[in-house]
């Protein structure tokens, strides 16, 4: 069985060569990816309005020569596949800054023009989601001296460079705080969605646990005050058969009574088992509710043959599926996780493992794994950790297969 989040569609691990575009498909919830989708489209849209104003104007008035207008074009033209190449992967301050450079040399060869420093906006942006608010501000505050020195060497009058660049540093500085600010919601509300998810799970298992409660509390009043009772019954009538004369005309009436009063016995037998058998927490259920909403895709496969009555079992093992798909997405950077759980002589058997490059050298035994391990502890369970060059980290979970409800 194969569980995936039910907002995203089937994804792979990355390609060696993703596409020019691969940021606007969808994959795992990732708050910066979602807000980039957003940058790219407007800042596609604003390089174009920008270079055409540039291209229309700027020669003309400026009465720049074809070479410069051509030297011109080639940056802008750098720039923007620049950027579409920073998109189709992750964003580096190396990148970044090669697109302030070439947004600075082609301001400087348009003889400072005011309209193609707004494409340092766009960087802003970009550098927003990547770095601290702090850092971010530095940067601005760089990329606007740069942009004041150039307007000071092609400008007449020295005010008006600066009141440029001081309106563009905050424009610059909008940029970077609106990223910051829609980054920290967009978080904000992804824990707040898996949050309610687990608080759903929990109560699902509260609800299991309080019917299997329930159904053991019918099976033991069957079997103790019903079945007693019939028991009684049939030995007062075994008693009766052996001391009635074999021919008395009653005879064959206690018989009858004999062995309906040994049906019923049976049918209530069969009726304690049956609500023993069925009391049980659903708990492949309630791990496919919190792998929808998992920032990772999920691969479950769960053995027909493994019931957990246990709903203390039950809760340890959902808290540290939880805990293995969170690691997963925040520190290994996976997309997909394989857990595998099966019953082996007596014990509960459950693997995981995902395609994050994560290396063995990389695992650090925090507050979460050290939860889980003293988790399984309580109620019997294990947690190895396998350490591999080639397959990275794999967990190993076990319990006793058989728990006290």
């Amino acid at each position: 069985m194969t569980v995936s989040p039910a907002a995203s569609p089937a994804y792979a691990r990355p390609r060696r060569f993703p596409s020019l575009f691969a940021h606007l498909r969808p994959g795992p919830p990732d708050p910066a990816r979602d807000i980039q989708r957003i940058v790219v489209i407007t800042s596609v849209l604003v390089w174009c309005a920008l270079s055409l104003h540039s291209y229309l104007v700027e020669p003309t008035r400026d009465r720049l020569s074809p070479t410069e207008v051509s030297q011109w074009a080639l940056s802008s033209v750098s720039f923007l596949i620049l950027f579409l190449l920073t998109q189709a992967r992750r964003p580096t301050l190396l990148l970044l800054a090669l697109q302030s450079v070439l947004v600075l040399t082609g301001n400087a060869l348009l003889r400072g023009s005011s309209v193609q420093a707004g494409l340092l906006i766009l960087i802003a942006a970009q550098v927003g989601l990547l770095i601290p608010w702090r850092w971010a501000l530095l940067w601005v505050a760089a990329q606007s001296g740069a942009l004041l020195l150039i307007m000071l060497v092609h400008w007449k009058h020295d005010l008006d460079g600066l009141a440029f660049s001081t309106g563009y540093l905050c424009f610059q500085m909008f940029a970077v705080t609106t990223t910051r600010t829609a980054l920290r919601e967009i978080r904000s509300r992804h824990a707040l969605a898996q949050v309610v998810d687990e608080l759903r799970a929990t109560r699902a298992l509260l609800a299991d646990a309080s019917r299997q409660a329930e159904r053991l509390q019918i099976s033991r009043d069957l079997h103790d005050l019903l079945g007693h009772h019939l028991t009684a019954l049939g030995m007062h009538l075994q008693v009766a058969a052996h001391l009635l004369p074999p021919h008395a005309p009653a005879r064959p009436h206690l018989l009858t009574a004999q062995q309906v009063t040994g049906d019923l016995l049976s049918d209530v037998r069969s009726a304690v088992r049956g609500l023993r058998h069925t009391a049980c927490c659903d708990l492949p259920a309630e791990l496919a509710a919190l792998s929808a909403a998992a920032p990772v895709r999920v691969h479950l496969d769960w053995a027909p043959d493994v019931h957990v009555h246990c709903p203390v079992q039950a809760q340890v093992l959902l808290r540290s599926v939880q805990e293995i798909l969170t690691n997963a997405a925040r520190h290994a950077r996976a997309t997909q996780v394989w857990l595998t759980v099966h019953r082996d002589a007596g014990t509960l058997h459950l693997r995981a493992h995902d395609d994050g490059p994560r290396r063995p050298a990389d695992l650090r035994f925090g507050c979460g794994l050290t939860g889980m391990r003293e988790r399984l502890e309580s109620v019997g369970g294990t947690l190895d950790v396998q350490l591999s060059p080639a397959c990275g980290v794999t967990l190993h979970l076990t319990l006793p297969a058989r728990g006290t409800a």
